[in-house]
């Protein structure tokens, strides 16, 4: 090869790159520009009558929320907050310190309320990755709760650093794979409940299993669960259709405290939050069993 010719080569090479390198950075560039918009829009909210408790039952009953419905998996078993992921491509995903120690001490009822139902800071932007779509249909009553045990708490003084979106979950969020905003998901004119009846029943049962919707999905057939990890499974139905509707209740109830299936087989901890599913009471359990059988059967996977 002449000299010349090598030197050709080497320009196309160069220019070809540049290129690349231009679309690259321009499809970054729209984006972040087309995410942004979104991520920084502002959702109306009604104005809702909610006042927080401080008293014992209040507190005790707190705490059993906090525990059974994964707030900890995000803001730590001391609700000072923790980092679940920090990856350039991904984001940084962290739980806030919600001690009087951190965010905790400037949370008024109100920030309380858009937080926790509406998945909304005080002016009405999205809060990221927050799971409010399971928590919207929340009671007053168990809403004061959480909000009296968070106060209850002891202060600790670890800020964290504020989330953000990565470019990776800025695209697979366009492209509908991921939901980073909890807010888009939510009916903000939706009214809300004073108080609702612990007992054993599906009504009780539609209540909590509200919390499963996340990998379940709202119709509860399972399947693939959007913006999962790569190494995750599937999510099972837990419709009739599913190997849980031919379950006994107390087959059912042994199944979520264990981990073990009716046939012996194990519940992929993983997956599941057996943990935290152990520290609900017989009553949340037997509940849920009793609202998953009023489900019609659906397909797999048709989430």
């Amino acid at each position: 090869m002449s000299a010349s010719t090598a030197r050709t080569i080497a320009r196309w090479t160069l220019r070809v790159l540049a290129v690349v390198v231009v679309l690259v950075l321009t499809g970054v560039g729209v984006v972040y520009g087309l995410s942004e918009r979104r991520l920084r829009a502002r959702f109306a909210t009604p104005d809702h009558a909610f006042a927080a408790r401080d008293d014992a039952a209040a507190v005790a009953r707190g705490k059993h929320l906090v525990t059974t419905r994964g707030c900890m998996d995000c803001h730590g078993e001391n609700l000072a907050g923790r980092t679940i992921i920090d990856d350039p491509m991904i984001g940084r995903l962290t739980g806030a310190n919600l001690t009087r120690g951190g965010r905790g001490a400037a949370l008024g009822d109100r920030d309380w309320e858009l937080a926790v139902r509406h998945g909304l800071r005080a002016d009405g932007s999205a809060l990221l990755v927050m799971p409010s779509q399971e928590m919207t249909g929340m009671s007053d009553e168990d809403l004061a709760a959480i909000v009296a045990y968070a106060r209850s708490v002891p202060a600790v003084g670890t800020e964290r650093t504020p989330p953000r979106a990565g470019p990776l979950i800025r695209a697979l969020y366009l492209g509908g794979q991921v939901k980073l905003l909890a807010a888009e998901q939510i009916d903000h004119a939706a009214s809300h409940v004073p108080h609702v009846d612990v007992a054993p029943t599906a009504e009780y049962g539609r209540y909590v299993a509200a919390m499963c919707t996340g990998c379940h999905g709202p119709g509860y057939s399972g399947g693939k669960i959007p913006g999962a990890p790569p190494d995750w499974g599937p999510a099972a139905n837990i419709t009739p259709a599913g190997n849980p509707g031919r379950w006994s209740e107390a087959e059912f109830v042994h199944a979520l405290t264990t981990g073990t299936r009716p046939d012996g087989s194990r519940i992929d901890g993983k997956l599941m939050p057996l943990k935290i599913i152990a520290q609900m009471d017989t009553v949340e359990l037997r509940a849920v069993y009793q609202f998953l059988r009023t489900l019609p059967p659906r397909p797999y996977g048709n989430r």
